[in-house]
């Protein structure tokens, strides 16, 4: 394990004692155990990420609260379209982004 991988992990796990929503910019399955810890009360909890390189536990984490961003799509981080391999849902493609 990387030296910044755990020390995001003990900051996760000391976050979980306290209030608040969290966003974590990753795409790392190290980090799934403290992000199912965060679930389940009031808190958000979200993942910002490129969704084709999302470890897929954080799919499944979905399903128990978690909200998944994508840098580019919700995030808007980039003014043009990036150059990705993804699968775009017909109702949300815009040709004109391509053009």
């Amino acid at each position: 394990m990387k030296v910044v991988d755990a020390g995001i992990q003990r900051t996760l796990d000391a976050i979980a004692g306290r209030d608040g929503d969290v966003m974590l910019a990753s795409h790392d399955g190290d980090f799934l155990p403290q992000a199912q810890a965060l679930l389940g009360g009031d808190r958000r909890v979200g993942v910002l990420a490129f969704r084709e390189f999302l470890n897929s536990g954080y799919t499944e984490l979905a399903l128990a609260g978690l909200q998944i961003y994508d840098l580019e799509d919700d995030a808007a981080c980039f003014n043009r379209v990036l150059p990705r391999l993804r699968i775009i849902d017909i109702e949300d493609f815009d040709p004109a982004a391509f053009l």
